[in-house]
């Protein structure tokens, strides 16, 4: 169903007068003007995550952690963590034996990490290939390189994530301490993240996937060897090689996993990185200025330009948009709390309540959403749309 047409300034004007200007004149009734029709999606599904709102967050109570939509014709999503507090199976029962795939950077890993932290369930490491060696490091890898497990037990419920450099299909990341081969996306999800997967009591059901953050890194160290600023916009054929990639990821995760949900998670502004740098210590040294004559402060500043991490942003919409996809726009929501970065809260109960509030969405069914009917959606066969749940 196609979004209705805005009606043009000059039909409001004649509008206006016809109804308004003339009626007075004749000294009739004025009636209340309707210029365009009522909403006729107000009864299905909205995503509070992808609607207007305010974060609301009290350090005395992180777990009532909320995002709030302004418009009154979308409803706030329900209290998930209160109902994971409560073990609420009723409630909860979408996500009984489900297995949750995120894919993407070390902020989605911190989340399952915070996730596992603020609700005292079993988390550990595992390698790629022997699923019962929990908590095993394989010789030559870093643990921040292979999966990451959370268990929710009385759920049955199985949240793991597999790490990637983003769109870099050339191995420029290969300096870096926690790479390990093979490193083109495509690749770790043929040899690795589904060889994990196949190992897990269930297949996954959903899938969040994200590339953004090591994008951006990799265009600014191609910057900084070239002595160019990264405070400069994207070339036209930079956009291209991304939008390209990141269609062929998103394209192979589908392929891999058909018929399973994938949401594309968008990018958050990281803000200033500099000695008290918002990401991790392992990594702020390589992402900022550092100091030498060919990064020089005036050629280079960080790879998180907020010119390039907004055009970037909306690069991600256009691939979503073109390839089908619903979106979880984290950064939107994040946006103004970037002294957080890298603490639990308030991030991680945004991101998780966004992550079981999608899930829930699927469970009830595409066709029941707002989205459905505003814009093409990638079809979903593979995961259960049964009758919802009281929510």
């Amino acid at each position: 169903m196609k979004t209705p047409k805005l009606i043009s300034p000059l039909v409001v004007i004649g509008l206006f007068y016809w109804f308004v200007v003339r009626r007075r004149e004749a000294g009739g009734p004025v009636d209340p003007i309707q210029l365009v029709d009522p909403d006729r999606l107000v009864d299905k599904l909205c995503d509070p995550f992808a609607e207007p709102g305010f974060l609301h967050y009290d350090p005395e109570n992180p777990f009532g952690t909320r995002w709030i939509p302004y418009p009154e014709s979308c409803e706030p999503a329900p209290d998930w963590l209160s109902l994971l507090a409560k073990k609420d199976t009723n409630r909860l029962s979408f996500l009984k034996n489900r297995t949750i795939l995120i894919l993407g950077d070390s902020v989605d890993r911190n989340a399952l990490h915070h996730f596992a932290e603020m609700f005292g369930l079993p988390r550990y490491c595992v390698p790629f290939d022997d699923f019962s060696k929990k908590g095993v490091v394989p010789t030559g890898w870093d643990d921040r390189g292979i999966p990451w497990v959370v268990e929710v037990p009385w759920l049955g419920l199985t949240l793991t994530n597999g790490f990637f450099y983003g769109v870099d299909d050339e191995d420029n990341f290969k300096q870096k301490p926690d790479w390990h081969a093979p490193g083109k996306a495509e690749d770790r999800i043929d040899k690795l993240f589904k060889v994990h997967t196949a190992q897990l009591p269930q297949d996954p059901s959903f899938i969040s996937l994200h590339s953004g953050l090591w994008d951006l890194a990799f265009f600014g160290r191609q910057d900084r060897a070239w002595q160019q600023s990264s405070e400069a916009p994207l070339s036209n054929e930079r956009v291209r090689v991304w939008v390209k990639r990141a269609a062929q990821i998103l394209e192979h995760t589908r392929k891999t996993w058909p018929g399973i949900p994938v949401w594309y998670r968008k990018l958050h502004r990281v803000g200033p990185v500099g000695q008290a740098s918002s990401l991790s210590v392992s990594t702020s040294d390589d992402f900022r200025h550092d100091g030498k004559a060919e990064a020089a402060p005036e050629k280079f500043s960080n790879f998180f330009t907020n010119v390039r991490t907004h055009e970037l942003r909306e690069m991600m919409d256009g691939v979503a948009i073109a390839m089908g996809a619903p979106v979880f726009d984290f950064g939107e929501l994040f946006e103004g709390w970037q002294r957080a970065a890298g603490r639990k809260y308030p991030a991680a109960p945004l991101y998780i309540s966004a992550l079981i509030h999608h899930v829930y969405m699927e469970h009830v069914g595409r066709k029941g959403w707002r989205l459905w009917h505003q814009r093409e959606l990638f079809p979903v066969t593979a995961f259960n749309n049964s009758a919802p749940v009281a929510a």
